[in-house]
């Protein structure tokens, strides 16, 4: 099996994640709260990315530079929604 099959089916599922999450976003009516619930969504994705990433990228002795997009990918999306968590706790959204 190819090295670069699972990080970029990772990667174009993640692509194809955010494209759904902006569309839906656009498209659902402003009082659902359609757009938060599918980046928890999204953010729990993401969590598992991770672990696969530590399996496929951390412990390797060969890394492969692929597997840093999904990486980055994961871990911006999980801070953007620590850091609304903490702004809804605060009140300021």
């Amino acid at each position: 099996m190819n090295k670069l099959l699972i990080p970029t089916t990772i990667l174009i599922v993640q692509i194809l994640g955010l494209i759904f999450y902006l569309w839906m976003n656009r498209e659902a009516p402003p009082d659902a709260p359609v757009g938060v619930v599918l980046l928890h969504f999204y953010a729990l994705c993401n969590v598992i990315v991770l672990i696969a990433s530590y399996f496929g990228y951390f412990t390797r002795a060969k890394k492969s530079w692929l597997w840093l997009l999904p990486i980055t990918i994961a871990l911006i999306n999980i801070v953007i929604v620590v850091v609304m968590q903490i702004m809804m706790a605060i009140g300021k959204l």
